[in-house]
This record gives C-alpha cells, sequence and structure tokens, in this order.
C-alpha cells in the first residue's frame, strides 16, 4: 500500500516548529518512523529519529506500527509515502540490477588476471602475498581438477563457491578458509583501505610498480589498483547473480542453487554450468519431492553436452543432450553401464536417454527481471 502523508506543520513534542528537520528532507530519502497515536481521524502523531511530528494521513494507521516512508516532495510541504515490504521477488530482482552490470563470469576473469600478469611482469616476481598472487590463488582454488574428480571434491568445490557465505554468518558459522567470496571480500576490504590511504601505494604490486618511483610510480601503481578492484567486483557481483537464483521465492518448496564450476586440465581450465533444484511434490502430501542437477560443458572435441538427473525418492530419470551426433554416439555405448552403477547404488532407472538438440528449458538460468532499469531512478 503506497499512503501519501502531508506532514503539517510538522511540529516537535512541545510544539515549536522544526525548520530544520522539514529542510533537511530530500526527495528520494527513505526514514524510518513509528506511529505514536491517531489524534484525530486524518491525524498522526510520527516518531522520526528523536523527532515527534504531526502528519496528516487518509488512512488510518495503529498507534505501535513501524513505518518506512519515502519522501516524494521536499520543503516547504513535504510529502512522504509508506513503502511496503519488498517481496521476494522484488528482492531477487534489485540484487540482479546491482550484480549483472558489473560481473565478470570466471572465463572473463581468468583473461583480465593473465593480462594483469603479463602488463606488469618484471624480472623481480611478485611475493606470494603480493594482491595479484592473492587472486590467482583464489580464483586457482575454484572448482576441481580433472584428475581428483570425485563426489567429495565437487562437493568441496560447491561448499567453497561462496553461494553459502551470507546463509553460514547468518547462522553463526563462520566461513570455510577457502570460501570464494570470503576471500574476495577480504582482498577488497585491503585494496579499497589502501586506496584511500593518500601516504602510499598498495603493498606487494609487482612489476613496474614495484620499481618505479615518484610520479610515474604513482601512476602504474593507480592503474594496477583500479583494474585490480574492478575485476575482483566482478568476480564477487558474478557470485551475487549465482546466488540470486538461490533466493527463496513464493513457493518455498522450490528453490535452485546453480554456480560456475571451472574444471582444471593442467594448464586449461573450461568452465562447467551446474544447477542443483528442488522442486514440490507432486504425488500427494506424502510423497517426495523431486531433486534435479543439471550439467552443461563446452569442449571443441565434443562440443556442447547438457545432461539433467532427476530423483524423486529411490526413482531417477537421466537425459544427455548433445551438440554432435558423434558425442551422441559416444554416449549411447555408455548408457548400459550408467544403468548398471544406478542400480547397483539402489536406484530405480526409469529414463535413461540422450539425444541430439537443446533442452526445451536452459539448463542453467540467469534470474533476469521483467525490468533491469528502476524506473523511480
Amino acid at each position: 500500500m503506497k499512503v501519501p502523508l502531508t506532514l503539517q506543520p510538522l511540529l516537535d513534542a512541545v510544539g515549536r516548529p522544526s525548520p530544520t528537520l522539514v529542510e533537511q528532507l530530500r526527495v528520494g530519502q527513505t526514514l524510518p518512523a513509528k506511529v505514536l497515536e491517531q489524534v484525530q481521524p486524518g491525524l498522526l502523531r510520527l516518531q522520526l529519529a528523536s523527532a515527534v511530528l504531526l502528519a496528516r494521513s487518509q488512512v488510518a494507521l495503529e498507534p505501535g506500527m513501524r513505518l518506512n516512508l519515502e519522501v516524494t516532495k521536499p520543503f516547504p510541504v513535504p510529502e512522504l509515502k509508506v513503502l511496503r515490504p519488498l517481496t521476494p521477488q522484488q528482492i531477487r530482482d534489485q540484487v540482479v540490477r546491482a550484480a549483472l552490470p558489473r560481473q565478470l563470469p570466471p572465463a572473463e576473469a581468468r583473461t583480465e588476471l593473465s593480462a594483469l600478469r603479463r602488463g606488469h611482469a618484471s624480472p623481480g616476481r611478485p611475493g606470494p602475498d603480493s594482491p595479484l598472487q592473492r587472486l590467482g590463488r583464489i580464483t586457482g582454488a575454484q572448482g576441481v581438477r580433472v584428475d581428483r574428480l570425485s563426489a567429495p571434491e565437487i562437493q568441496r568445490a560447491v561448499s567453497h563457491s561462496g553461494l553459502f557465505h551470507e546463509a553460514r554468518l547468518a547462522a553463526g558459522i563462520q566461513p570455510p578458509a577457502g570460501d570464494t567470496k570470503w576471500q574476495l571480500l577480504q582482498l577488497l576490504g585491503q585494496l579499497r583501505t589502501e586506496q584511500t590511504d593518500p601516504r602510499g601505494r598498495p603493498a606487494g604490486l609487482p612489476g613496474d610498480a614495484e620499481q618505479a618511483t615518484g610520479p610515474l610510480r604513482g601512476g602504474i601503481a593507480d592503474g594496477l589498483l583500479a583494474r585490480l578492484l574492478r575485476l575482483i567486483e566482478g568476480s564477487l557481483a558474478r557470485v551475487q547473480l549465482q546466488q540470486a537464483s538461490a533466493l527463496p521465492q513464493d513457493d518455498p518448496q522450490r528453490q535452485a542453487w546453480q554456480l560456475d564450476l571451472p574444471l582444471h586440465f593442467g594448464d586449461e581450465t573450461r568452465d562447467a554450468f551446474l544447477r542443483i533444484a528442488r522442486e514440490g511434490a507432486t504425488g500427494g502430501q506424502d510423497a517426495d519431492p523431486t531433486w534435479s542437477v543439471s550439467l552443461s560443458f563446452t569442449f571443441d572435441s565434443i562440443g556442447t553436452l547438457q545432461c539433467r538427473i532427476a530423483l524423486a525418492g529411490d526413482r531417477l530419470s537421466a537425459t544427455f543432450w548433445c551438440q554432435q551426433q558423434p558425442t551422441l554416439d559416444a554416449i549411447e555405448r555408455r548408457l548400459p553401464s550408467l544403468q548398471q552403477a544406478f542400480e547397483a547404488q539402489g536406484f530405480e532407472v526409469v529414463h535413461l536417454a540422450g539425444q541430439v538438440g537443446e533442452p526445451s528449458e536452459p539448463m542453467v538460468r540467469m534470474p533476469i527481471p521483467d525490468k533491469l532499469l528502476d524506473e523511480r531512478a
């Protein structure tokens, strides 16, 4: 509900005018308020911070109600409206609008990091605690090494992806040392502190920034620092964008977690996209919910391969979508072995097949809002 409140004449508790408060109100400003009493029909007594004010309202509000007010008209006759609590969808849209234009996919982040290293190379290698080296270790620890591929390694990659950073803090749990978002936030905080310190440059900047002196050193270091900040902020925004897909929606039975899963082949890295989703039960109150795992990745040798495995109780189904026919042929030759492996684990395989083409819905979906711009801005 949006309730216009015309503050008139803005008197304090002892009846003296409060011109300072009136003059300081700005359009778009939000203020917390508390309804103290309904003085008479259409007239309320409100508390804003330490000030007690009279306000006219078209709607009766109960004493004790706490409101969030937005200034829609400034001095000399201010007007405010009551802001409704945001819906889960609105909260997710806000996160996406903030993260989408700043996010950097892992491949772009790695390319930018390599360019920074090449652009600031020097005979003297940067120390192990330099920002570039720390960022390299953070990005290098993401995902899994294919030669160590296992269920525990995938669990570790998901746990350390940063998706659960705020959830752990809210539960009073310290994030693990390898949590990607936790490490990026720590590095970002350090560099921002050094950015605002006029007395010197960040410690440990490599290459020419480390060697130069005087005005030249400042220009080089400042340029490197700005690019590092942009890179870290873009990586954090990517995690935030993935977290937005996991925010609770109107149906509490449905939720999804998705993340980038870098696959390391020696010195080469390719990105897979992983989505874990829970759907509500469809067979009655006692029915099992359906869990699904979707995976998508692309390699030059096989093209794009996408798969979805769904599990409801002990009933399992899996479908593989292949971009190329030779890839499908290879998949189909291995399906009997895969079915035996599933059945050996106690699953009832109700569907197991591959096909050329694309799934009817994308395996990994970014939570793009209907409107990317806030029309009130």
